[in-house]
C-alpha cells in the first residue's frame, strides 16, 4: 500500500463495534491545514478575478467612451418624473377598444388619403360592392381554351418511346399475341374495369 505523508504504511482500520456510542463517528478529523490552504487559495483567486475585471472595465472605459452617461451612473430614480417611453399600459382594454374603434371608423367612412393627388378612402363595404360589379380581368382569347391547349407531350426520348403499347415493349415478339392478362389490361384498367 502507499505510504501516507508521515512515512508510515497505511494500516487498515479494525472493524467498528457500533454498539458502543463512542465508536459511531470518525476518530480522525479532516486535515485543518489543507482546508485552510484551500480556503486561502480560493479567496486569493476571487480577489484576483475582481481585480482583473475592474482593470478591464477601466481599460475599456478609457479607450471607448470616458465616463458613463448620467442615466447609467445614477441608479436612483426621481419618482416625480415619468420614465422615458415606451411606458406600460395602465388601461389595456380601454386602449384596445379605442384603437379598434378608430380602425373601424377608417374602414367604414369616406375620407381623404392624399388631397393633393386626389386619393380618397371609401368604406370597405362599398369597395367590395364596386369590385363585385365589374367583370374579372382575363386574357383575350382567339378560340376555345382547353386545359392542355399549349402542352406538348414528348413521344420519344433517348431511351425509346415514352408511352409503351399495351403489353409492354416486347408484345410484338410474343408468337401468339398478347397474353390474356395483357388483353385484360388493354380492355380495361388493372381490375378489368374500363376507365
Amino acid at each position: 500500500m502507499a505510504e501516507n505523508r508521515h512515512g508510515r504504511q497505511a494500516e487498515a482500520d479494525p472493524p467498528v463495534d457500533l454498539s458502543r456510542p463512542e465508536q459511531r463517528h470518525e476518530r480522525t478529523d479532516a486535515d485543518a491545514s489543507a482546508l485552510t490552504k484551500s480556503g486561502i487559495v480560493l479567496l486569493l483567486l476571487c480577489i484576483a478575478t475582481f481585480a482583473v475585471a475592474f482593470a478591464v472595465f477601466r481599460y475599456f472605459e478609457g479607450k471607448y467612451g470616458g465616463v458613463l452617461p448620467r442615466a447609467a451612473q445614477s441608479m436612483s430614480m426621481d419618482a416625480r418624473h415619468s420614465p422615458p417611453s415606451p411606458q406600460l399600459e395602465v388601461t389595456e382594454t380601454a386602449d384596445l377598444a379605442a384603437q379598434r374603434a378608430a380602425e373601424q371608423g377608417i374602414l367604414s367612412t369616406y375620407g381623404w388619403v392624399d388631397r393633393e393627388h386626389g386619393i380618397v378612402r371609401i368604406p370597405i363595404e362599398r369597395a367590395i360592392e364596386m369590385l363585385a360589379a365589374r367583370p374579372l380581368a382575363s386574357r383575350p382569347s382567339d378560340g376555345p381554351v382547353t386545359a392542355a391547349g399549349d402542352v406538348s407531350v414528348p413521344m420519344e426520348s433517348g431511351l425509346g418511346l415514352k408511352m409503351q403499347p399495351a403489353g409492354g415493349p416486347l408484345v410484338s415478339q410474343i408468337p401468339d399475341g398478347p397474353t390474356p392478362a395483357a388483353a385484360a389490361l388493354t380492355a380495361g384498367g388493372p381490375n378489368g374495369v374500363k376507365q
